[in-house]
């Protein structure tokens, strides 16, 4: 019963993502798009012959050269996408749409799969932490509906694919439960960081937590052995060299220098050329843009002036946060290490995003399922109690809604959503839903019937 009410929430999700999807929806995700193109159909990263679906802002300039300004992670992840587009092309089924083309729809599937993972990253998260079936289940189904990751499954932003792999490298990290014996664990969850810098550059910053995490979770006397853990460590170190050599690679492959920021030389954006400039914004105002700007409490009834690059901050945007702010005093107190491994990570995007000249809450998307997580916490707390139940769940069911409500306009009014007439814009694609979907299944079934059949051969052999 769990495990067919799981799969049908993970189906509904699904068709959600893919409905709600728009193709491209401004500028930064164009970049993405037209850098992923380049790459695959060129061997290039000059992306002038797919300029259009940059058309401004989100580009860079060098030597008269036009490149994108994003992160080379998001596009390579494309690439998979884009091969999956031209075998449908090669066997004819190239117009399974009407109205978009069909390398776009093939490429949208990677927002869409990364929040489909990251729904059961979280699950697992909330189950490994001890919470029941109903809870974590309910806690996910909340979560993907009441906020931001709804709208950031359905395009081509680089947040949704860095908050798999962030969220999945602390799920594998709370899994580490001896450093020198789970070494293989630590170098996995420092590789997917490693990974997501080139996605997030401020990702490899995550590293810094993490690690401290291992140590304070230590025994003393393991903790004094430092001849074991210290050698996993500097492993762990020049695995995230090796991700950071590849940034740096990268960009010196299209802009002839060993820099990190993509975004260097884009001439709309003349801040960008350093950190120190980029990070020079006012904090306050900054904090007031990510999570709730307390003098210009309108917003939460104002929805109209909270839309496209001016979304409200999260504790406006889905109210249901507030829930989960209450959770983390729970939290602390049940699990204190893994709660101040949250803290630091909120901590560290939020001071980034506050700073940045150009403050906007999906800066600090990466981390908004560590923000929500207490919410099981409360969730737990209030089923728990027969004196709150009932007040409890009926303030929980007002905040989801409200909650929903919102991230529902957030999304029928974005950038080419379509507003409330055209939302959702690719119900006109549905067929290449079901053919994809239809094969993945295939090839899942293939391989763990594969598998099966091998661990079959390989006992008999042994007996």
């Amino acid at each position: 019963m769990q495990r067919k009410l799981l799969l049908s929430t993970i189906s509904a999700f699904a068709l959600l993502f893919f409905v709600s999807s728009a193709g491209i929806n401004g500028s930064n995700d164009g970049s993405h798009f037209a850098l992923a193109k380049s790459i695959y159909y060129n061997q290039s990263t000059e992306i002038k012959p797919f300029f259009n679906y940059v058309k401004c802002c989100d580009y860079a300039v060098k030597n008269g050269k036009l490149y994108s300004d994003r992160l080379p992670g998001n596009a390579l992840l494309m690439m998979p996408f884009l091969a999956y587009s031209n075998l449908l092309k090669l066997i004819g089924l190239s117009h399974l749409g009407q109205k978009f083309e069909t390398d776009l729809v093939a490429v949208t599937l990677l927002p869409n799969l990364c929040a489909l993972l990251g729904l059961v990253v979280l699950f697992l998260l909330f189950r490994q932490s001890g919470f029941d079936f109903f809870i974590s289940l309910l806690s996910t189904i909340i979560y993907g509906l009441a906020t931001l990751h709804w709208l950031e499954a359905t395009h081509l932003f680089s947040h949704m694919p860095s908050l798999l792999f962030v969220l999945t490298a602390i799920y594998i990290t709370f899994s580490v439960n001896d450093v020198q014996k789970n070494q293989n664990l630590v170098y996995m969850a420092t590789a997917l960081v490693g990974f997501s810098t080139l996605i997030e550059l401020q990702n490899i910053l995550f590293l810094g937590p993490v690690y401290l995490y291992f140590l304070v979770t230590m025994g003393r006397r393991d903790f004094l052995n430092y001849k074991k853990w210290l050698p996993v460590f500097i492993k762990s170190i020049t695995i995230a060299g090796f991700f950071i050599g590849c940034l740096l690679f990268y960009n010196y492959l299209t802009f002839d220098e060993f820099i990190l920021k993509s975004n260097t030389y884009n001439p709309n954006f003349p801040e960008e050329k350093s950190f120190s400039e980029s990070l020079g914004g006012d904090f306050v105002a900054g904090l007031g843009k990510l999570l709730i700007d307390f003098a210009n409490l309108d917003l939460y009834y104002k929805w109209y002036e909270g839309k496209n690059n001016d979304i409200s901050g999260l504790l406006i945007t889905s109210p249901i946060l507030w829930i989960s702010m209450i959770g983390f005093f729970l939290f602390v107190k049940k699990a204190p290490y893994k709660a101040l491994l949250f803290i630091a990570l909120i901590t560290i995007s939020i001071l980034i995003g506050a700073f940045h000249k150009t403050a906007l809450v999906r800066h600090i998307f990466t981390i908004q399922p560590f923000f929500f997580f207490p919410f099981a916490y409360s969730l737990q707390s209030v089923l728990r109690s027969e004196k709150y139940r009932k007040p409890g769940m009926i303030m929980i069911t007002i905040l989801f809604l409200i909650s929903t409500a919102r991230i529902y306009y957030i999304n029928a009014t974005f950038w080419g959503h379509g507003g409330s007439r055209d939302f959702p814009q690719f119900k006109t694609e549905l067929p290449f839903f079901i053919i994809f979907y239809i094969s993945l299944i295939g090839i899942v079934w293939l391989c763990r019937s594969y598998l099966r059949s091998s661990e079959k051969i390989i006992t008999s052999s042994r007996s």
